[in-house]
């Protein structure tokens, strides 16, 4: 009987412990906020650091763990947490792989009251089947950047066509590399190729193929446009071998600080664009996964961390550009003809965001898409080979639901 008895008691026992335990660890995940960043820390810290702190002043009793997480892991990482049924309440992704968890039913949505404040353009891009799946954090917009002493009447310089008819006295017009990622398929869009489905684009698409094969024999492109890396691309420039390049404005800096003659004699100029005149993008956004714990308290930092008065603090502290309607007025992203060469390409970026084009080539195996495209450009300039009927069909299988 006493045997019985104490077993009974150690059981009871056993489940209140248990019970305990499963309790205080629920208190405690509600007043823990995860967030987590990519590879964020090293220009960072501080800005985010003082937020924490901020936000902890504003909740006190609640936690923030802040994880920042090598690129080459991201991915993997936060997929992972999502599939264990346990992620972070907050996470800053690309929306290339924010979307792709918006279509497995993953992410919280946001709703339009909750946008009111950043560039439409931008929102329009974080859009998947009309829900919102993210928020924007920043942005940046390639510029291109012209050696005066190369081309003289530089003005006329707008579209990727004009590199055709450049009058220039270095030995490349333009330098790029047309297969590193989604070059070339950014490139499309600029003449209104999206999907290969019409003859007009087809024609289009024919016509851009074209024109970098004409490039191309000319030597108005490097002969490894093929093969080089964006640094080298950016090298090319700085060395005063190629008149033109379309880069990140955060090249500047390093043409400055590496070839100070080139960058005396150098411009900076919108985007090279295509018949729609629109401009491309990289964004930076911020997630809520569905199955966050604390979703409220994600999206009360999330706000905070994108107000006015940090996206200006953090786009001077990053060379960035924000995304917030307000902060974009700021003296920081509005110049002059005495601006810098580094505050002249932040001021254009900002201003190409008012022309951002909502359409590419869909989301749905992106990557396997610009692989076809880089694959068909390479095939061209080398072999002179161009089936449109075969990337049209492979391109068409990949977009399909």
């Amino acid at each position: 009987m006493f045997k019985k008895n104490f077993l009974f008691v150690s059981i009871v026992f056993i489940l209140i412990l248990v019970c305990c335990f499963f309790f205080f660890a629920k208190e405690k995940s509600k007043n823990t906020l995860t967030f987590w960043t990519i590879q964020l820390k090293p220009v960072a810290e501080k800005f985010i650091e003082k937020n924490i702190e901020i936000f902890k002043q504003k909740h006190k009793g609640v936690e923030v763990i802040w994880v920042d997480i090598p690129i080459a892991e991201a991915q993997k990482r936060i997929l992972a947490s999502i599939l264990g049924g346990n992620p972070p309440d907050l996470v800053n992704l690309n929306p290339d792989f924010s979307v792709i968890l918006a279509q497995k039913n993953a992410l919280y949505f946001f709703e339009e009251n909750d946008v009111v404040d950043f560039k439409k353009e931008i929102i329009d891009l974080l859009r998947y089947d009309g829900h919102i799946y993210g928020i924007p954090f920043y942005a940046t917009s390639s510029i291109t950047i012209l050696n005066t002493e190369c081309v003289k009447d530089y003005r006329k310089i707008k579209k990727y066509d004009d590199i055709l008819t450049l009058n220039n006295k270095c030995q490349n017009n333009l330098s790029i590399n047309l297969n590193e990622n989604d070059t070339f398929a950014k490139i499309l869009n600029k003449y209104n190729v999206f999907s290969f489905k019409t003859q007009e684009e087809l024609n289009n698409a024919k016509a851009v193929f074209d024109m970098f094969k004409a490039m191309y024999e000319n030597s108005l492109i490097p002969k490894d446009s093929l093969t080089i890396n964006h640094r080298e691309v950016v090298e090319k420039y700085m060395a005063g071998d190629t008149a033109v390049v379309v880069v990140g404005g955060n090249f500047v800096k390093m043409i400055e600080e590496n070839a100070k003659n080139i960058y005396d004699k150098s411009v900076i100029l919108p985007q090279l664009t295509g018949v729609n005149n629109y401009y491309d993008v990289s964004l930076m956004n911020f997630v809520i996964p569905k199955k966050a714990k604390n979703i409220e308290l994600a999206r009360e930092f999330l706000f905070q961390l994108t107000n006015e008065k940090n996206q200006i603090e953090f786009a001077k502290l990053t060379n960035v550009l924000a995304v917030n309607n307000n902060s974009l007025k700021d003296n920081f992203f509005v110049c002059d003809k005495k601006s810098s060469l580094i505050d002249s390409a932040r001021c254009v970026g900002a201003m190409q965001l008012e022309r951002l084009s909502g359409k590419n080539f869909g989301y749905q195996n992106k990557k396997e898409i610009n692989e076809i495209l880089n694959g068909a450009i390479e095939e061209y300039l080398l072999q002179g080979t161009l089936n449109l009927n075969d990337i049209k069909n492979k391109i068409q299988s990949l977009q399909e639901p």
